[in-house]
């Protein structure tokens, strides 16, 4: 069937040289534009997570795509604390790459609302394909728990390369 379609690989990042790296994998099976997808990932003495995300297309044309998510995650921090998170977004994405979303997510155990935004400008990409250059920005407004009240925000330049 050339609309059903499998991804599947592994993943290492990091923020800074004195940071821990984060490493792991991941694969979906999509068809029609809906996915279901699975990731684990580990950042090497701070956590490990596992996660699952159902990804609903409602929209799509030559240019634009809208999404709608759920995703649940389970986290284990080294110091043995386990917590779930469990949300939804809808997520736009153009043709150029440009991208943004709006979602809520919320973890039980600490009684946390979150509802966030985030952007994504493509600045540059390579002929092939390979190579991207983004600018991207997130913010978020805790409605709920330790951090009720609280507003995040933040940005950054990334750099992709896909070998």
């Amino acid at each position: 069937d050339p609309n059903l379609g499998a991804t599947a690989g592994v993943f290492a990042q990091g923020n800074n040289k004195h940071g821990p790296t984060t490493t792991g994998a991941f694969a979906e099976l999509s068809s029609n534009g809906h996915g279901l997808g699975i990731q684990h990932s580990n950042t090497h003495g701070v956590s490990k997570s596992l996660g699952e995300n159902l990804r609903i297309n409602t929209f799509k044309n030559d240019n634009h795509t809208v999404d709608l998510n759920a995703f649940h995650n389970r986290t284990q921090l080294q110091n043995g604390l386990k917590f779930d998170a469990v949300g939804a977004n809808a997520a736009w994405s153009h043709a150029q790459g440009h991208s943004a979303t709006l979602g809520v997510t919320q973890i039980p155990k600490f009684d946390m609302t979150s509802v966030g935004a985030t952007a994504n400008a493509n600045l540059w990409t390579s002929p092939n394909q390979a190579s991207s250059l983004n600018l991207n920005a997130f913010g978020n407004q805790h409605l709920g728990g330790p951090f009720r009240g609280q507003r995040d925000f933040g940005g950054g330049l990334g750099f992709t390369h896909r070998f």
